[in-house]
């Protein structure tokens, strides 16, 4: 069949912050639906995947390109903060193409699977892991035969929407059977980062695992995947491989929650590495209280350049409420470690948790700016759907007001949907320009910025920092 996949605009969705954003570390590589396509493509279907933010296309130039090209089946994937991009791109094909079949899969409909598609017009829903499940829908479709004992997708029968069971994950032993992402059916040199040392290069992602074990409330990937399940050293190396000697891409971004959770797989792949000579550059996820100054300092030597840290606050009351169960003190150490050994470091911060006040604001600033950290994300705390913290909000913990389930209102950049104790929507959403401004203002973090990838990209940067921020 002739299906086409689409990731829909997300940079939109850090608002007045999209210039900091395109810069800082977007877009990123969709790889969920790139192993969608990938097995796709394996199972025989022509596939054409377009991500909107390398493809600079709006909804509505989809809309006409789709109105141009007839696809059968159209499948979108969605967050939270892009669920009304696909929503509105779905009614856009509906409107001109009752005949083309449209699924819609991703976190969002896999965390409000009946909310999720009575509010929206798509055919069919794909909820949890989707490579298995595409695959059975797509042959149901293509010979006409009933749905009702596909597990994991949601459809329309006499005008109700019917979920049937869900389907069990791929076994951990399976997980090398997945092809690689097709990423060749996407620009994919044009996925380009700042990188220390190297300037503006291309950079792809590999996942080494699925899943992660720790409970902070904010978060939502055990909605779509329950437990942790690890690769083989065999698979990542073989796609590492294939990502630098194939593609040609010599910067990897490895997306994974945790990089270090399996120190025992880190230090084996760190081995590989050094061991083939591969040429390439390399960062990833952690926690702070899963690395050893021996383990980064190993990583280094296979081609870390980077590394971030969700520090989330620097108040370690709000740290236990928010279940991060890291030390600050864990965090100092990490930082202090990446620094003696060149590694550059980042952190995300979040403003607005449970308990949160304008003083333990003050807190998290005065923390972040004690570490020996030279770049930050600074988000306002969003009690996305599939999160313990959106239930926790709607009772009203830690002093929460939640002031709206407007799913175009959930933006973690410029806007805010919960107040709390002392902080009402627009305190957040001033406090979010004054950290920005109280972290990346100081005389050596503007040096270092300047020189730590080349002209060119410290221009880029500049430029986007003070449209985003000044604006």
């Amino acid at each position: 069949m002739k299906i086409l996949l689409v990731n829909p605009p997300a940079v939109e969705v850090y608002g007045k912050y999209k210039a900091a954003a395109k810069a800082g570390a977007q877009p990123q590589m969709p790889l969920g639906i790139c192993y969608i396509a990938a097995v796709l493509e394996k199972a025989g279907h022509d596939v054409t995947l377009i991500d909107c933010d390398i493809d600079n296309l709006s909804i509505t130039d989809l809309a006409n390109l789709i109105k141009k090209t007839k696809p059968s089946i159209v499948g979108v994937t969605a967050t939270t903060p892009v669920f009304p991009s696909a929503k509105k791109l779905i009614e856009l094909i509906k409107k001109e193409n009752e005949d083309i079949i449209t699924v819609l899969g991703g976190f969002h409909v896999t965390a409000l699977p009946i909310e999720t598609m009575q509010n929206c017009k798509a055919d069919y829903g794909v909820y949890g892991e989707g490579e298995e499940t595409i695959i059975e829908l797509i042959n149901k479709l293509e010979k006409n035969k009933k749905v009702d004992n596909v597990k994991g997708i949601l459809y329309r029968e006499e005008g109700r929407v019917t979920k049937n069971p869900p389907r069990e994950q791929i076994k951990e032993e399976n997980l090398d059977k997945v092809p690689f992402p097709a990423r060749r059916l996407l620009k994919y040199k044009k996925y380009v980062w700042s990188v220390p040392g190297k300037g503006l290069v291309p950079v792809t992602s590999i996942i080494t695992q699925r899943g992660c074990p720790f409970r902070c409330i904010f978060c939502g990937v055990r909605t779509m995947f329950r437990g942790t399940r690890y690769r083989s050293l065999r698979g990542i190396m073989k796609e590492i491989r294939y990502v630098v000697n194939e593609l040609g891409v010599n910067h990897i971004l490895f997306q994974d929650d945790t990089l270090t959770l399996n120190r025992d797989k880190i230090i084996k792949m760190c081995r590989e590495i050094k061991k083939r000579n591969l040429n390439f550059t390399w960062e990833g996820y952690t926690r702070a209280n899963l690395v050893t100054k021996d383990l980064l300092a190993m990583m280094k030597e296979a081609g870390l350049v980077r590394l971030s840290f969700g520090v989330e606050s620097g108040n370690q009351k709000i740290l236990k409420a928010i279940k991060k169960d890291v030390k600050l003190e864990d965090y100092k150490k990490a930082y202090q470690w990446c620094y003696d050994l060149g590694i550059e470091t980042r952190c995300s911060l979040m403003l607005g948790h449970p308990f949160e006040t304008k003083e333990t604001i003050k807190q998290t600033m005065h923390f972040a700016n004690s570490l020996k950290c030279f770049q930050a994300y600074i988000n306002i705390t969003m009690p996305y759907p599939g999160s313990e913290l959106l239930d926790l909000a709607k009772k009203g913990y830690g002093g929460i007001k939640l002031l709206t389930t407007d799913w175009n209102e959930y933006r973690r950049y410029g806007n805010a949907v919960m107040e709390m104790n002392d902080l009402r929507r627009d305190d957040l959403i001033k406090l979010q320009k004054w950290a920005y401004k109280k972290f990346y203002l100081r005389p050596h973090i503007i040096f270092y910025n300047l020189k730590r990838a080349g002209l060119k990209a410290a221009l880029v940067n500049i430029w986007a920092f003070f449209k985003s921020v000044f604006r």
